[in-house]
């Protein structure tokens, strides 16, 4: 019997192979051959899965948003709000490829109108992913009240691109301790617990 191809796998295994490639060439560099390559694929495979180029890059891109938005959403996450943040820290090979990719949009981006709506939607998701999560630590009473959770979520991201672009950058300079330093430092002062109610009088 023929093999059966699980054909979802299989793009994401071209997404996967994709980022590899930007990770190590850039995005202006990559081409289908050697997403094909490093995917142990032909380029005709490529093209049955996708249209062109440019939908393989935009796959790649999804990947990497999709594992983010993973992170923020499985029961199993970190409880802590900067442990969470740790996780998508570029610390590894792995983690400092799929930020390079991300960077690598960022300039498409400043001139392409879909491209920057795409980003936004899903800048939107971490936000609302970040923001439930604050939600339910003040009703548990891990998080002080008066913190806004969306604005201290669009905080929290800002700051996390901002550090982490510097450390895929400055690599050499930036080692995993540094990295998570800085996160402490940045955002621990976002996210205050509840003041103790001092006791009356006599009580």
């Amino acid at each position: 019997m023929p093999k059966k191809i699980d054909h979802d796998e299989r793009r994401r295994d071209i997404a996967r192979a994709a980022i590899a490639v930007i990770g190590d060439l850039g995005i202006d560099n990559t081409r289908l051959v050697d997403v094909a390559r490093a995917a142990n694929a032909t380029t005709g495979t490529i093209t049955h899965y996708f249209e062109d180029k440019d939908a393989v890059l935009l796959a790649a891109l999804d990947h990497v948003a999709q594992n983010i938005l993973f992170m923020l959403r499985h029961p199993e996450k970190p409880d802590d709000i900067v442990a969470l943040a740790e996780l998508i820290l570029p610390i590894d090979e792995d983690a400092m490829r799929d930020w390079r990719v991300w960077m690598s949009f960022f300039g498409r981006a400043v001139g392409d109108p879909a491209l920057a709506r795409i980003n936004k939607a899903y800048y939107d998701e971490f936000r609302d992913g970040l923001a439930t999560i604050i939600r339910r630590h003040q009703a548990e009473g891990k998080l002080a009240s008066r913190i806004a959770p969306d604005i201290t979520a669009d905080a929290i991201i800002s700051v996390i691109d901002g550090f982490c672009i510097r450390a895929t950058l400055e690599r050499e300079e930036w080692p995993a301790e540094r990295q998570k330093a800085q996160l402490e430092a940045m955002l621990r002062p976002l996210l205050p617990k509840p003041e103790k109610r001092r006791a009356g009088k006599g009580g």
